[in-house]
């Protein structure tokens, strides 16, 4: 039987196979994991894909999803 899918999982899905760890738009405070994709219910052609970089402590975000994976800010 296949798996019905959806354009959450069609994302989750390239993104996987891609090496990317979520999705995040730039210029706003937005971002979300693989696990947790699309917590707004709603893809907006305005989030790109993303790597997970962890924030330092003290740091309101304890991660962010970032459009380069040496970017630590």
């Amino acid at each position: 039987m296949k798996m019905k899918m959806n354009v959450k999982s069609m994302v989750g899905e390239w993104l996987e196979q891609n090496g990317y760890s979520g999705l995040f738009e730039e210029g706003f405070e937005c971002g979300c994991e693989i696990s947790d994709l699309m917590p707004c219910d709603m893809p907006c052609d305005k989030c790109s894909p993303g790597y997970k970089v962890i924030c330092p402590k003290g740091h309101e975000y304890d991660f962010m999803i970032v459009a380069d994976k040496n970017n630590k800010d």
